[in-house]
């Protein structure tokens, strides 16, 4: 009998470079998402919490935590509307204890978990993450200019099968 969840969703943080990030409060900081970013992070709910195509909202969501090494808190902001809204409509879980670096830690606790996951990661760790997870067909690297894709695995007979998902959220999406 296979084990861990049917379907892993990953998607690299939103926005951050072309433009000063912003906190949720509106406060300049470099470590967070720009306008475009919040925009996209509050689009994600639409795409991921109610899909049109009938696909099930998560169960489970990843962000990297803050480190010492890593700063960022794009990831957390990227899924911090998303989180909310699946909140206020039900239990979901949410795990921000792995440094953006913890692939193995990661993988075994994803494996652990059931239904849908979505996974918000810095994109260069994404591949490392799922071929640690034994994924096969996924690409060698995130494309460094993309932040509206999402890596879907599903579970298959011999392992995971891979799909690249355009979001088509904001406008300038592919």
């Amino acid at each position: 009998m296979a084990h861990g969840p049917d379907r892993i969703l990953f998607i690299r943080h939103a926005e951050h470079h072309s433009q000063l990030g912003i906190t949720e409060d509106g406060m300049p900081d470099d470590q967070s998402l720009n306008a475009r970013g919040w925009q996209r992070a509050g689009a994600l709910i639409a795409r991921l919490a109610q899909p049109a195509n009938g696909d099930a909202p998560p169960d489970a969501i990843y962000a990297s935590a803050i480190t010492e090494d890593g700063q960022s808190r794009r990831p957390q902001q990227t899924v911090a509307p998303l989180l909310a809204f699946l909140r206020a409509r039900g239990h979901v879980t949410y795990c921000d204890a792995y440094a953006k670096t913890a692939v193995d830690e990661l993988a075994e606790d994803l494996m652990t978990r059931k239904g849908v996951v979505l996974v918000a990661w810095e994109h260069s760790m994404i591949p490392k993450i799922a071929r640690r997870l034994g994924a096969k067909s996924v690409p060698s690297d995130w494309p460094t200019d993309r932040y509206d894709m999402i890596w879907r695995l599903d579970r298959s007979d011999d392992g995971w099968s891979f799909e690249e998902i355009d979001q088509g959220l904001l406008v300038g999406d592919r």
